[in-house]
């Protein structure tokens, strides 16, 4: 069975935007979505993100990731699906999850959770966070940043 290291829901009030334009890998928020782990002895994680893309009838393209300081340490492109009727305000859940390994058993590591835009559509955003109130296009979700011993 799986054993979760380190993980986070970052879900802010307000709402937050990243994306809209052509990018490197850059992290999205070195306070709130960095996590600090100790290498399983395996030196093998698992990495999943999960977010919202929105506010386009066409999607941007985006890799999700992990950065150690500016290290790559892995992105992939991220699988989504439509919850509705391709539209501005349709919410497009987008989740990945990859493995990295290699890693020094037993060290300290601090990750953050990233993005890169590799196809740019100006309204089509990664969005997290909101009001939870009952109006329109003001709630997005937590964006989700796990790292996982998959070998325990």
């Amino acid at each position: 069975m799986a054993k979760l290291l380190a993980g986070k829901l970052y879900n802010p009030n307000p709402a937050v935007t990243k994306g809209g334009a052509l990018a490197a890998l850059t992290a999205i928020d070195t306070t709130n979505l960095r996590l600090n782990f100790t290498v399983p002895a395996s030196g093998i994680v698992m990495v999943r993100l999960a977010c919202n893309v929105t506010g386009a009838t066409t999607m941007s393209q985006y890799l999700l990731g992990v950065l150690e300081g500016s290290t790559v340490r892995g992105q992939m492109a991220p699988m989504g699906g439509l919850t509705g009727t391709a539209v501005a305000t349709t919410h497009c859940p987008v989740e990945c999850a990859f493995i990295i390994s290699g890693l020094t058993p037993g060290s300290s590591l601090n990750w953050d959770a990233a993005y890169s835009c590799e196809l740019a559509v100006a309204a089509s955003l990664i969005k997290y966070g909101g009001t939870n109130a009952a109006t329109a296009s003001s709630d997005f979700g937590g964006f989700a940043f796990e790292i996982w011993d998959v070998t325990s």
